[in-house]
Parts: C-alpha cells; sequence; structure tokens
C-alpha cells in the first residue's frame, strides 16, 4: 500500500513543479453502482469528491494525476444474513468506500467558450466492503487495480471555470476482492 501512495506522490511531485499550465479540478460526485458494487449496495452514492491536475504537455494533450472518493451506504430492516455457522437476523447496514487514485491522460478540445476533454485514468483502488448487523461487523480492507475513463467540459461563468464530468471507475476482481463497478456524475469548479 505504502509504495503506491509513495509512487503517485513522486509522478504528482514531478508533474506540478514549474507547472505553468496546470487545470485543477474539484467536482462533487453522486454514483450509480453496477455489477457486484449494486449486489452489495443497491443504492445511489450522494457522498462523492473528486480532485483532478492536469498539466499540458502539448497544446491538447496533459498528463496529471487523480484522487476520488465515494460511499455507498444501504440499510435493510428484518434481515438475515449467514457466514459459515452463524445466522444473524436483524437491522443490517452495508457500505462501500471507495479511493480511487490514478495517473492520467487527458485529451482537451476547445469549442466556443467551452472546452471538452477525455481522460483514461490508471492506478489502484482502495475499496472497503462493511457489513454490520446488530453488534457485529464484517469489514473487507482491499486494493485493486483500476482503470477510470471520463469525459467532461470546462466553461467560464464570469471570472471563474465551471466543470461537469461523467465518469466510470473500475476495480477489478482480485482472488480476495470483488469487482467494483460504478458510474458517477460530477459537477464543480476548475482553475
Amino acid at each position: 500500500m505504502k509504495k503506491y501512495i509513495i509512487a503517485l506522490s513522486v509522478l504528482f511531485l514531478a508533474l506540478t513543479i514549474n507547472a505553468q499550465e496546470v487545470i485543477w479540478k474539484m467536482t462533487y460526485d453522486v454514483g450509480i453502482p453496477f455489477s457486484s458494487t449494486k449486489e452489495f449496495t443497491n443504492q445511489v452514492s450522494w457522498r462523492g469528491l473528486s480532485l483532478y491536475f492536469d498539466r499540458f504537455v502539448g497544446d491538447n494533450l496533459a498528463v496529471g494525476m487523480g484522487f476520488s472518493w465515494s460511499t455507498f451506504v444501504e440499510k435493510e430492516s428484518d434481515s438475515d444474513y449467514q457466514r459459515e455457522n452463524i445466522l444473524l437476523h436483524g437491522t443490517q447496514v452495508r457500505y462501500i468506500n471507495n479511493i480511487p487514485l490514478t495517473a492520467r491522460i487527458s485529451w482537451y478540445q476547445p469549442i466556443d467558450m467551452m472546452e471538452l476533454f477525455g481522460s483514461i485514468g490508471v492506478g489502484t483502488a482502495w475499496q472497503e466492503t462493511r457489513r454490520e448487523i446488530g453488534t457485529f461487523a464484517f469489514v473487507g480492507n482491499y486494493w485493486q487495480f483500476a482503470l477510470v475513463p471520463e469525459v467532461g467540459m470546462i466553461f467560464p461563468v464570469g471570472q471563474s471555470y465551471l466543470t461537469a464530468k461523467v465518469r466510470y471507475v473500475q476495480a477489478f476482481k482480485t482472488s480476495e476482492a470483488p469487482d467494483l463497478s460504478y458510474m458517477s456524475v460530477g459537477v464543480g469548479v476548475a482553475w
């Protein structure tokens, strides 16, 4: 875990040193679960935040880093949960916390007063699954390989810039971790 964070931090530092043409974006994200994520928590995530930066290395091409966080929660009263030889009955609350950390490559295309962009992020995602029932909690912590494609736009509003995006997060299944997939829609600011 430490080696991923250190490698991404070094890359972040190298990209921002003496960076003159850098775009920062911060968005509030709403997540919609798919696949195994939907089976565990079938609720829309209203808890999401993203922070990205892109440094231009050409007229339209940029490289950068991305960090985001999303939490999915579902509460189910009067439910059963069986694990090994234990059967539990009661109110069940299921959580998924997800933090993708990615290196990104982006293409920006100016059109009139706005700028469209498409990005692909490659990196790692930390996923915590938590199932609480009564006084029992079953927790899983996983690091997984992740791909994060994204499309969006940046447009001026007065002296500032607003951004909107659609992003898909895919963290791949491992021998210990279930796959994680969701789409998020985000709006925020850019500078």
